[in-house]
């Protein structure tokens, strides 16, 4: 995502989103100006020049009316997007919804968690006293090793008999997963005509195919039980194509779509709705990838996280018991998702500052 979306979202997030669209803030200063104590008032009054101003009086009181009344409207959009990404459950039912998970018992199958982000996760979920499977052509690395709760299984994820044959040997020593995480990624910048028939074919078996084959492995299971959780690791590149990355962005937008068509056939085809889903799209992560970028990012003012960040909103997801569509950081969730609908003058706005900065950086 570009800088310059990034510095927006973030100072409306924080300005806006956290004082001015607060339906406690906004609720209760026109309480104060309108039903308050009179003495309140007064102090009010007699510190604020533009309160004792009768048009500038009312301008306020209307200003606060309509932030009041948009305050609202994004508190009843965000139960709305927690209802529609849930299969028609209110936030009020989470506690029942948790009864339903008992960590020590549960199973959960990642790929790709012997390095980066996925290692800190399997990290995280077995403190949570969650048995975790772990998938990946790695060895397991010494900071997993001595725990009961970490099982390892060399696997191929590119290869779906692989996959299928690790899953029987999963589900008949540690028992059916409930929850799945489909985290193994790659990335290298290059253009279209300089990427080799064999890295275009490889990044499409990491990244896409292989969530087809661990879906197809322990989807069955989860349905037949009604329940789990199936985590997708996205990308804010899901939702923006830029020079450079062409073969990354396809494979992401591609799981986004495969994403949401996983949720609809829960809910409609297999009407097993207690199944969750949940897509995290993070932004620019400070891995080796990245290096080569970081500093022209810094000087852009983009906003860098840590693959801690990414790990601890995977698990934070898992605990919810509830589905989802994350953003991180979350300044981002708003514009992102919002980027295809926006003209397309600045679509190419932002999409030409993420390939300068990748150009730039190549240099």
């Amino acid at each position: 995502m570009s800088v310059a979306l990034q510095r927006i979202s973030q100072l409306l997030t924080v300005s806006i989103g956290n004082v001015a669209l607060n339906p406690l803030v906004t609720a209760g200063l026109l309480w104060v100006l309108t039903k308050g104590p009179p003495e309140l008032r007064g102090q009010l009054t007699s510190r604020v020049a533009a309160l004792r101003d009768p048009h500038s009086y009312a301008q306020i009181l209307k200003a606060l009316k309509w932030c009041l009344a948009l305050g609202v409207t994004s508190v009843l959009n965000k139960q709305l997007n927690h209802v529609a990404l849930n299969a028609g459950r209110f936030s009020t039912t989470w506690k029942s919804e948790k009864a339903r998970w008992n960590w020590s018992q549960e199973v959960a199958v990642i790929t790709g968690g012997c390095s980066g982000i996925g290692e800190l996760v399997v990290k995280r979920l077995v403190d949570k006293g969650i048995t975790v499977a772990v998938l990946d052509i790695q060895k397991l690395p010494p900071s997993l090793h001595g725990s009961g709760s970490i099982k390892f299984f060399a696997c191929d994820i590119t290869d779906p008999s692989a996959i299928y044959s690790t899953a029987e040997k999963i589900n008949s020593t540690l028992g059916p997963p409930t929850i799945l995480i489909n985290n193994a990624g790659i990335l290298a910048t290059h253009t279209i005509l300089n990427t080799s028939d064999e890295f275009l074919r490889r990044i499409f078996d990491v990244n896409v195919l292989s969530n087809w084959y661990t879906i197809k492995a322990f989807l069955p299971n989860m349905v037949k039980a009604n329940k789990g959780h199936i985590i997708t690791i996205a990308s804010t590149a899901s939702y923006a194509g830029v020079a450079g990355l062409a073969d990354y962005g396809a494979t992401k937008a591609a799981i986004l779509s495969f994403h949401e068509s996983l949720s609809q056939e829960l809910k409609h085809h297999y009407a097993a709705p207690n199944v969750l889903t949940t897509s995290i799209h993070p932004g620019w992560v400070r891995t080796p990838l990245l290096a080569p970028m970081e500093q022209e990012l810094k000087q852009r003012g983009a906003a860098i996280i840590e693959p801690k960040d990414v790990a601890d909103a995977v698990v934070a997801s898992v605990e919810r018991c509830a589905g989802g569509h994350v953003f991180l950081p979350a300044s981002l969730g708003g514009t992102t998702a919002l980027l295809r609908g926006l003209p397309s003058w600045v679509q190419e706005l932002v999409r030409d500052g993420v390939t300068k900065t990748i150009y730039k950086s190549a240099k």
